[in-house]
This record gives structure tokens, sequence and C-alpha cells, in this order.
């Protein structure tokens, strides 16, 4: 598709207007998640414009926006902002705390005139950081978070050149944005929504904050799945990323390998303690079977035979794929300064209201004209609901989920719809091995009930419970529920406006739409693992599954959307997203190609950082990240006398001038010294470095409380906050079909029906 002229917005943001405060990527890439959906967003410039127009991402973070350029230092330019925020909807900002209200743009100013306003802050840090009124630049979150792990076998952190923290803070405002409006939509009230960086951060980290204190459950990563799922280079020198963990894949590799002796033996070892030595001669037979063919023709075999892998590849082959192009996973925009552009996709898709990429992205000052003379057309706010006034805690209060998800990424998606109010019920497989770090992460918040859909008298069970939904979220491929009997036309025919949600790992549309996958697929085929283990290497993963963790977000993100358009009119819909869609926005400064783009981007094992005044460096006691935003910064830094003279030189000597100079104090030092010049520096910490600050304790990023059957143990808390229809943790994650009784009750099955329906094995109350 070549989008060139603003398209008439058909998707579930139609008549919603945004004015888009933000600048670099975490606020503009909101706004372009709110513009794919059909939000009219008017982005609002200073004179010098967005820092960020010199990047040519630019052109996807403020696509199908129109621009004004304000001076918002001027007592005119904030009465024009304070005028056209009179009429929005949403409004946008990602300044440091308390700039906005200096600015005259603050919360508190904005909603007197306006209170069915939807204000949304994205800060670097949340209230409860020391670090609260620091400018929360990408290196320095991901610093703070764990993003930058060492390197197997070194002491020395990984830099990575995505920018992780500010994707994620984009993510989670734009679900929390949406469920804000769902719950304007019962209440006709705004709300203030603050959704920090490093808090955002906190989703992607995931199961790797859950520490269990009182059990130690078997790893299900172990032998043989790590044997199964691991990398591995092919004839030709390319690496291939063979997957399919569970024992039912073992077949299918085997099959597409020429290999049916070696099925049994290797089914036989899963669920058993298998020996090192046993480890060391699976792993050198997968080494010797993928040299024997080239990585293409590993791809289609398995493929072929329904097993799990794909090629290591490139992110420019990725753009260039008939399955990212067919997809739509990459979309072409015909840009103002760069002509014809790849761009990442539409993120989600709404198939009843879809959304659409509406333009390309203004020029600096491209609509100011135009959007000033709208302020005089009407000074009412432009969609306050009118005539709402429903009293609700939560923004889903009242609404049912059932969801059937394994793994993360939908469960993610279930917990999320959790958090802002709805009732999850978590339908689980009994046939499923259960992972309990996992499990105490992705289904806190839910009730539980166990049912065997492949029995008839399961399946009537799922669509009786069916008739008290609003919502069904899956991540199963679509054939595969389809031949259970479970398909959105079942369940509309049944249930008219319900909303279904789909995530997989390649998207609904194109021609790997039904290949199953996880998270080192979409790191795999995207491109994401190449750069990060450099061209000429072993590729190598992120060090959180962040793929799954962001398409989780986006299907709640989509169910928001959908049942925003159900409140309006009454129907649902199909929506759904997948985490090659996320890949690609998680690459967003790199995802992109146009005629005359050279590709010259961090990537390998030896990156520290993006150039001497922005990486990694070695202080007295550990790691450090340091960033310079700029010349004035640096001035003021270098007239310090330590690092007097820095200037001189290319940027290795200058990168080894200052190596040497910060390894001769200690982080906390550094930073009294380095942060009042304007430059930055944070300590570079791993999960266990922060688990138990007190600060991150205080703020509920990690939450420690009792889960049934397995004790205490740490997960993830609340990462935005909304003042209005605030998120819950909710209740720990139940034991497996600990609710199988009270769900099939409520339903209106008697006790002598469950007694049956559990012998008959259709359902099982207890864990297996």
């Amino acid at each position: 598709m070549t989008t060139t002229e603003r398209t008439q917005a058909q998707g579930a943001m139609r008549g919603v207007q945004v004015l888009d405060f933000g600048q670099y990527i975490p606020g503009p890439m909101l706004g372009m998640l709110l513009s794919d959906q059909g939000a009219d967003v008017i982005k609002v410039e200073r004179p010098g414009g967005d820092p960020a127009r010199s990047e040519p991402a630019f052109a996807t973070w403020n696509r199908g926006k129109r621009s004004v350029v304000l001076d918002l230092t001027t007592p005119e330019g904030q009465a024009a902002a304070v005028a056209l925020a009179k009429k929005a909807d949403i409004v946008i900002e990602n300044y440091r705390p308390g700039v906005a209200d200096r600015l005259g743009i603050g919360y508190e100013a904005l909603a007197k005139a306006n209170p069915g306003l939807l204000y949304c802050s994205i800060p670097g840090f949340g209230e409860d950081s020391p670090h609260r009124n620091e400018r929360g630049w990408e290196g320095i979150v991901a610093a703070s978070t764990g993003v930058y792990q060492p390197i197997d076998g070194s002491g020395e952190p990984l830099f990575l050149p995505l920018p992780a923290a500010s994707t994620f803070a984009a993510l989670v405002a734009a679900v929390s944005v949406t469920m804000a409006m769902v719950a304007r939509d019962r209440t006709g009230k705004g709300q203030r929504i603050e959704v920090p960086m490093h808090s955002a951060m906190f989703s992607a980290i995931g199961r790797h904050l859950v520490k269990l204190y009182d059990v130690n459950p078997p790893d299900l990563f172990n032998l043989p799945r790590n044997v199964m799922s691991h990398q591995y280079m092919c004839a030709d020198g390319r690496y291939f990323q063979s997957h399919g963990m569970y024992q039912r894949f073992v077949s299918q590799l085997m099959d597409a390998a020429g290999r049916p002796e070696w099925i049994e033996e290797l089914q036989d070892l899963y669920g058993t303690e298998v020996a090192p030595e046993t480890v060391a001669m699976w792993k050198d037979r997968f080494e010797k079977m993928y040299l024997e063919r080239p990585a293409k023709e590993w791809e289609d075999a398995i493929a072929a035979s329904k097993g799990v892998g794909t090629i290591c590849k490139t992110i420019d082959e990725w753009l260039v794929h008939e399955h990212a192009i067919a997809g739509k996973i990459v979309a072409e925009v015909d840009d103002a300064e760069h002509g014809n552009m790849k761009q990442p996709g539409v993120q989600v898709r709404l198939r009843g209201t879809p959304g659409a990429i509406q333009g390309r992205a203004p020029k600096l000052g491209e609509h100011t004209d135009e959007i000033l003379a709208e302020l005089g057309n009407s000074s009412a706010p432009a969609a306050t609901p009118k005539n709402r006034s429903e009293n609700i805690m939560s923004a889903l209060e009242g609404l049912r989920v059932l969801d059937l998800c394994i793994v993360l990424a939908g469960p993610t998606c279930g917990r999320t719809l959790g958090e802002f109010g709805a009732d999850v019920i978590k339908i689980d497989d009994p046939a499923r091995p259960y992972d309990v770090a996992g499990n105490a992460d992705v289904n806190r918040g839910k009730r539980s009930i166990q049912i065997n859909l492949k029995t008839k008298e399961g399946l009537s069970v799922f669509y009786k419970l069916l008739e008290n939904a609003d919502v069904v979220v899956e991540n199963n491929r679509k054939s595969s529920l389809a031949r259970l009997g479970i398909s959105y036309e079942e369940m509309s025919k049944r249930k008219p406006d319900i909303v279904h949600a789909s995530l997989n790992a390649f998207g609904y549309d194109g021609p790997w739409s039904e290949r199953p996958g996880w998270e080192q697929l979409a790191q795999a085929t995207s491109g994401i693992q190449v750069r990060r283990g450099g061209r000429d290497a072993a590729p190598k993963l992120l060090p959180y599954p962040m793929n799954d963790y962001g398409t989780g977000l986006m299907g709640a993100y989509a169910v928001a959307l959908a049942v925003h358009e159900r409140n309006r009119t009454g129907k649902g819909q199909q929506v759904d997203s997948g985490l090659a869609l996320t890949a690609a926005l998680l690459q967003s400064p790199y995802f992109l190609d146009y005629d005359g783009y050279k590709r010259d981007e961090p990537e390998g094992l030896g990156v520290r950082g993006f150039s001497a005044k922005s990486r990694l460096y070695a202080a007295a006691d550990g790691w450090l990240y340091l960033h310079c935003p700029d010349d004035e910064a640096w001035g003021r830094l270098t007239g310090l006398p330590e690092f007097t003279g820095m200037d001189a030189g290319s940027d290795e000597s200058l990168t080894r001038s200052m190596a040497q100079v910060l390894a001769g104090k200690p982080r906390s030092e550094w930073a009294k010294v380095i942060n009042p010049t304007g430059v930055s520096v944070i300590a570079n910490r791993m999960v266990e470095d922060f688990r138990d600050d007190a600060d991150i304790r205080k703020a509920g990023l990690i939450v420690k409380r009792y889960h049934p059957g397995y004790g205490q143990a740490d997960h993830l808390g609340s990462v935005a906050k909304l003042s209005e229809t605030p998120m819950r943790i909710g209740r720990p994650t139940p034991l497996l079909g600990a609710e199988t009784d009270d769900i099939l009750s409520e339903a209106g099955y008697t006790g002598e029906q469950i007694e049956s329906m559990k012998l008959s094995g259709a359902v099982v109350q207890h864990p297996v």
C-alpha cells in the first residue's frame, strides 16, 4: 500500500481529536498508534521543530498527523495551545514533571475548561523514583531496568540499540488512554494518565521479575526443549532458529530431517531427568544435522511438515520478504522528504473498523494556518460524551473475558484486561505443562477453569460461558480453533456483539498466517537476532521476551478499541495482531527503507552504545551509562577538571579517554559530579540489583504476595497511573482449575451435572 494524501478515517478512533506535544519517540509513537486507528492527531511543535526531525524514523512516528508550530514560551503560543486543548479529546506530552505546568498546558489548567479531557503524560521516571526530575533518555532508562545485560562469559554489558523503553511507554500508554476512553464512554469524565518510561519497561521484563521463595519447580526450558529451541548453523553458513519445544513437535522436525529413528528416543526424554552427557550428545546430533542442508531448505522442509522454525534474517531481507509485504507488516508511505518509504504496518487489525495509515508525516508547521483557523469554528470540546453518569471504579468494570490463551503474549492480553477491571475467566487445557513462573506473571487477576475443549461436552460448556461474555481472547492458530468448533463466525452467531481477539506469531494476513511460532521466531525472522549477534557471528536473543509482552499489550489495545466502538454502535468484531508486527515497531528507528537510505546501525557483541557521548562505561564499582544530549551540556562537562581537553580526536580516541577517566571513581560519585552539567549518568543495573529497591517496591512495580499452592512470590505490579479508573493487580494467580465449580455454578450447572462432567473428563477441578 502506498499512502500519499490523508485518508478518510474509518477506524475505531474516528472523530477523536488528539493534541500531541510529544517529542523524540514515546509521545509521537503513541500519537501514531492513535492516528493509525482513525484519530485526528495534531502535532504541536516548537519553532525549531521536534528534535527527532533529523531522524529518518520521524516519518514513521509522526505519520498521519497535522503539524502546527506554537511557541509555548510566549503568551500567544500558550493561549493557542489552551484553545486547541479545549477542543481535544486526548492530550499527549512527554516532558519532565513540572514542565507542562510551566508552559501553561498542565492537566489541572486544561481540565478546568475541558473536564472530559484524557491527558497522558510520559515522563522518564515515576513519582517514587529518585530520578523523578531527570530527563528520561532512552539509554538512561534502559540501563536502570536491566536491558544491557552481560554477554555470556564476559562481565561486559551488551548495548541494545532498539528503543525498548520508549516503545513500551507508547504501548502501555496506548492501552491506558484507550481504556480511559472506554471509561469516559460510560462516565463522561476525563482523567490524568501517567506512564513513566521506567515503569513501562517493567512490562517488558515480565516473568524475569518472578521470584519463588518457597518452591523450586522444574525448569521447563531444560533438555529436550533447549535442544529443540536453539539457533543452528546450516550448510551455507546461515543460522536457523529451530523451535517447537513441545513433545508434539518432535515428530514433525524429525520427519523434515529424515530422522524418524530419533523420534521415540527424543520423545522419551520429556518429563525425565536428563544427564549432562545426554544433553551434549543431542546438541552434537542437532548441530551436525543442521549442517547437512542450507537454511532455506530447512525452512521450507520444516514448514511443509508443520514444524516450527525460520531463518535468522537481516532486517533488509525481512523488509522485502513475501510474507512481510503480503501480511502488511511492511507498509509503504510516500514521505515528503524521503519519497516512497517502507515503514512498519498498522499494529492492530480491527476487522469491523479497520484502521489505516492516514498519510505521511507533516512538514514543520504545514497545517498551522488551517489548524488555527479551526479554532474560530467552535469553542466546545470536540467529542465529550453527554448524559453519561455511571459510577465505575475500573474502565472494564462489568465486562467478562474468556481467556483461551497459552504461553506469554495471549495471557498478557487477558491479564491486562483484568488490570483494567474485567472479570477474566482463564480456560486452561488440562493437557498442557504448567510453567509456574510464567503463570505467576501473566495469569494473576484471573479465575481458572479447566475444560477439555476436544470433547463435545467441554465445547458445550465453552458456549454456555460465552452467553455472558463480552470478549474472547486466544492465541491459537486460526485453523486449530476452527477444528474444535470455535471461530468468530460460530461465536458471533450466538453472541453478535462479542469481541474476539486473536494473537499469533506472524499476523493473520499473508502466507505465513497459519504458521506456529514463538518469541524467538519473531526475533529471528525480523532481523533482531542478527543485529544483536552481528552478521558474522551467531544470532543472539533479546534480554527479555519483548515481542510477547508487546503483543499482549497491543492485543489489549485492540480490545479496548473494539469495546469503545461497541459502546458507540453496539456491534462486536474480530481484532488481531502478531509478534512479527510488534518486532517491526520495536525496531522502528531501523525498520525502514527508501531510495538513498544507507543502513548504518550498531550491531554485534562489541556494541556498547551509539558514540563516545552516549554509551556504557566501566566505573570503579561497575558499569554506568552516560548520555550527552547536546553541545551545551558537553561544554559544561568538559569544563570540569576531570574532563578538560576531552574534545580532541576521533570518536574512538574520545571513548578511550572517557573510559580512562570514568574508571577512576564509583558510579554514585560520578552521578553527583556529572548530572548537574546536563549530561546524564546512571548505574547499569540487573533485575537482582533492583528487585529489593525500596523505591521500586514503593512504586508497586514489583510486588510480593502469597500464591495458592506455591507460597510467596514476586511478580510485576502496576505500571500506569490513572487518576479516575486506576489499574489493579488483582488476585494472585490461581491453581489450575481452582474455580471450576464456582464458574460452572454461576453458569447454571447443578452439582450433579458438574460431577458428571468431571467423571467424563470434560472439566477438571484440580491441577494435574
